[in-house]
């Protein structure tokens, strides 16, 4: 795309479209995740993996018993019943040992105000200021708190409003919280209608 772009907006070349704040395009979703929809990326992850952990605990107990030698189960167990039972429970663990190795890192990427593309862009410019003998600061960087509220907008993070999408308040427009760190004062609403991203 040779169009101009704010600051953090990336083209997606699959949805041959300009992202605000764009981290990725999930196959999954067949969308881009971006300013608009991460907080509901990172919400669903939280709300799988926190199912997962559901499944894993409770069913724990029902797990032993299915992979127990035949004579140690009850005798109301059938064979199709255990296995049933021991693939959902390994299916469940896998995927919420994935999600947190997912989560975490994006957990990450929300405290630094960052995109996945971001990341590997400053890991660049970190080992670049390295070589040189300087220290490299991500210029979004607001601190973990503000960081926090660019993605899950001005909800405090002890409140745990910002998990109810419904309630909570949206994060804003972007343009704001992008131009924010380059003029160091807030900018009016009016900026918000210049651009229009998804």
């Amino acid at each position: 795309c040779l169009r101009s772009k704010p600051p953090r907006a990336h083209h997606c070349s699959v949805c041959k479209q300009c992202v605000m704040k764009m981290d990725h395009h999930c196959p999954w979703i067949n969308n881009c995740v971006g300013f608009n929809n991460y907080r509901y990326f990172c919400l669903f992850m939280l709300y799988l993996a926190l199912g997962c952990l559901y499944v894993v605990i409770l069913g724990y107990r029902l797990f032993l018993q299915s992979v127990a030698p035949i004579r140690k189960r009850p005798p109301n167990f059938r064979f199709a019943d255990a296995q049933c039972i021991s693939l959902s429970w390994l299916i469940s663990l896998c995927i919420f040992l994935a999600l947190c190795l997912l989560g975490g890192f994006h957990a990450y990427l929300v405290v630094t105000n960052q995109t996945t593309i971001e990341f590997h862009i400053n890991m660049g410019n970190r080992h670049a200021a390295k070589r040189k003998g300087e220290v490299y600061r991500n210029p979004y960087d607001l601190g973990h708190s503000r960081n926090f509220q660019e993605v899950f907008g001005p909800n405090r993070f002890l409140h745990f409003l910002w998990m109810m999408p419904y309630l909570a308040k949206r994060p804003g427009c972007g343009i704001v919280s992008v131009f924010h760190w380059w003029t160091n004062c807030r900018m009016e609403e009016i900026g918000c209608r210049r651009w229009h991203l998804t």
